[in-house]
């Protein structure tokens, strides 16, 4: 009997602050495993044809992550948290699709209460953060128009790929403050990580370092948005440049019943030299719209529409990766835009997975080479079309 009341005891020291702890913080892994297959008539990728590309089809995960995230109640209405998030490709082993390593999507630690949220880590930019609010489609993958409205969307580290304006900055610090009446402001600020190597005597333009600022207004079915992001000194090919990349965007979403509608408008003015002496610019804005309507039950339609305007400025030359975003600068002669339009059925098949099927056509001007995300960047002028299905589930 002492034996059992000895046991007893000994549970009830390690139960008791097990409960508190439970009760005062928590842990839990979540996700979002996404896959989508599109076979798409890619064109061709010569100024006079004979470079044909084959019409193929593929498969993209953008969007997988797995995680872990928790948060501990410290009293006085605050609470820490932290959040480790990782590319999860579950096409397998080998098949690219620009994974980003463990921690390597939004992923971050901080306090937060009455006065805000304050986090460091690697997290969405205030600008990528509230496009994808009005956005509607899809920021990545086949289904994509990110490209066309921000150059690209990936992690970056404060020097990395200068004109992309949809980025999750690493090395960063961010600040969300309360919701006053549906007003919200978000911030951040990259630290100069790239900078940790070099001389005082070499300082000119050696800080490369991103910041932004947006808001969010909601009221009722109304949501409005609006952001601005700077990058200063993120001119590749040395540091003797004091250069600056902008661009601001303003949105807006409306839900009438079971539909919803948005509307989003970007620019960008990019500084294209690395000496002050030989300085162009390359200016672009570009704008979207879409909207879903829920028809019945599980049952929806999905679509937008996105055009890439003429640049303009003086450079001459292209900005960016060989890609799906790059920019084409002519001095402003022209021909240098591009659309995207797609439609959607969507099948909820319940709140975690989502199914869908579609068709995606992207049109090119005489000098711009936009793709579809994830296929083989054109030659000037070509466009692309793609089928595509896709399944998502949450978790």
């Amino acid at each position: 009997m002492n034996k059992k009341v000895l046991a007893l005891a000994v549970a009830g020291a390690f139960a008791a602050p097990a409960a508190a702890f439970a009760q005062a913080s928590n842990v839990q892994i979540f996700g979002t495993m996404y896959m989508e297959y599109a076979y798409a008539k890619q064109g061709s990728n010569s100024p006079i044809g004979s470079g044909e590309l084959v019409n193929i089809d593929l498969l993209q995960s953008p969007g997988s992550e797995i995680g872990i995230k928790g948060e501990e109640a410290l009293g006085g209405g605050m609470s820490a948290w932290f959040q480790c998030a990782s590319t999860a490709d579950i096409r397998g082993a080998g098949t690219g699709g620009g994974s980003q390593g463990f921690c390597g999507r939004n992923s971050a630690i901080g306090l937060k209460g009455a006065f805000g949220n304050v986090y460091a880590g690697n997290w969405d930019m205030p600008m990528k953060k509230t496009a994808g609010a009005v956005r509607i489609t899809s920021d990545t993958g086949v289904w994509g128009s990110g490209f066309m409205l921000f150059n690209n969307s990936s992690s970056f580290n404060d020097r990395g790929n200068p004109g992309s304006f949809s980025r999750r900055s690493n090395n960063s610090i961010f600040y969300d403050s309360p919701v006053f009446s549906g007003f919200q402001v978000l911030t951040a600020v990259s630290t100069p990580s790239q900078a940790i190597a070099v001389a005082t005597s070499n300082l000119s333009g050696a800080k490369p370092r991103a910041w932004g600022v947006a808001a969010n207004y909601t009221n009722g079915p109304l949501l409005v948005t609006a952001g601005y992001e700077n990058h200063s000194n993120f001119q590749p090919g040395g540091f003797a440049y004091s250069g600056t990349d902008t661009g601001y965007q303003l949105g807006a979403s409306y839900q009438v019943g079971p539909v919803k509608v948005g509307a989003l408008y970007t620019k960008q003015k990019l500084d294209t030299s690395a000496t002050a002496a030989a300085q162009t610019d390359l200016s672009v804005s570009a704008w979207n719209i879409a909207g879903e309507w829920a028809i019945q039950g599980p049952h929806s339609l999905r679509g937008g529409y996105t055009k890439a305007n003429n640049t303009s400025g003086s450079f001459i030359g292209v900005v960016g990766a060989a890609g799906s975003g790059q920019r084409i600068g002519n001095a402003g002669a022209g021909a240098t835009g591009g659309s995207i339009w797609q439609i959607q059925y969507v099948y909820s098949a319940s709140k975690r997975t989502e199914m869908t099927a579609g068709y995606v056509a992207l049109s090119n001007d005489q000098n711009a080479r936009y793709s579809l995300g994830g296929f083989t960047q054109p030659a000037g002028g070509v466009s692309q079309t793609a089928f595509a299905i896709s399944i998502k589930n949450t978790f």
